[in-house]
């Protein structure tokens, strides 16, 4: 069984005076998510923000903003489409889209440049690729219109590949693989004390989680498959222990490499360090008012290791 973990991501922001996102219910959500291919399965929320756990991956509601992610063979550009007609993309602050690079692109019904054409007809926007094309990177468009973000508005991305099998067991379904044996064994909900949670266990594979305080989130997607294993990690909760956070996930899933990625206002220098060794830096602001930090990390060799086998 295969299934394509990373993933596509669009966060956007409202204009000050426009109606609440909220305020549009979960049927409205709904109905955007089943625009891209996907559906909701469960959900959780306090007095600042919605927090939807997809069936492929995950959707943030607030008053004036929205991230969603998806993965699989979504669409997640559709589900634009229908946000811009309704709610006017003149009335956006701000729009990222990020599309990180997939296994099998061929099985996917779109790529990067097919999305980006699509975005452009829709509004006026800048693309890029940090990292390099032959290996892991992440493509993004972002609206081409200034924008000045809180100086706390920053996300921190910690995308995983080749995870470590011993982690990865975990997260298969089964008689003695539960949620609750995932919150005991797994380490991932020491990361999120005082979080209001939402989890999922997939058939036969799978896990993904949302944390809610206020309007901080945290989210996790475990694809534990044995060809293409793939943890993704996000965060709008960047303090002064991120380093720390880092170092926490790392030691969880312990990947072969991982892409660690910030975006942060102009204005902030925040570093991420990470103990794996690096191979790609990129560093670029945004004419959206981002400063987008993208280091490609990978995992020390300990010898030589058995080939593949490919089962047929």
């Amino acid at each position: 069984m295969f299934f394509e973990g990373p993933e596509k991501k669009v966060e956007l922001a409202l204009a000050p005076g426009q109606p609440s996102l909220r305020a549009r219910g979960k049927a409205y959500w709904a109905k955007v998510v089943e625009r891209a291919n996907a559906q909701i399965l469960s959900e959780v929320s306090n007095d600042q923000m919605d927090a939807y756990l997809l069936s492929e991956s995950s959707l943030f509601v607030t008053d004036t903003w929205l991230t969603m992610i998806t993965c699989g063979r979504t669409d997640l550009v559709s589900a634009v489409e229908m946000l811009c007609a309704d709610l006017g993309k003149e009335n956006f602050q701000y729009l990222v889209y990020e599309r990180k690079n997939a296994h099998f692109q061929e099985y996917q019904p779109s790529n990067f440049f097919d999305d980006a054409k699509r975005l452009n007809g829709l509004m006026a926007g800048r693309s890029y690729r940090f990292g390099d094309g032959d290996d892991h990177h992440v493509f993004l468009f972002h609206l081409d219109r200034p924008y000045d973000p809180p100086a706390d508005d920053m996300t921190l991305e910690i995308l995983m590949h080749g995870v470590d099998a011993g982690a990865a067991r975990v997260f298969m379904s089964g008689p003695e693989h539960r949620k609750d044996h995932i919150r005991e064994k797994s380490g991932v909900w020491s990361i999120i004390p005082g979080f209001k949670v939402d989890d999922h266990l997939f058939e036969p594979m799978g896990y993904s989680l949302n944390a809610i305080k206020g309007t901080r989130y945290y989210t996790i997607h475990v694809t534990p498959q044995k060809i293409g294993s793939y943890v993704s990690f996000e965060t709008n909760q960047v303090g002064v222990d991120v380093n720390e956070t880092v170092a926490r996930v790392l030691d969880i899933f312990q990947p072969q490499s991982c892409d660690v990625i910030l975006f942060q206002p102009q204005g902030t220098r925040k570093k991420v360090r990470c103990y794996y060794p690096i191979k790609r830096s990129v560093r670029q602001n945004l004419a959206c008012g981002y400063r987008v930090t993208f280091d490609h990390h990978f995992k020390p060799l300990e010898g030589p290791v058995p080939a593949f086998e490919i089962a047929l």
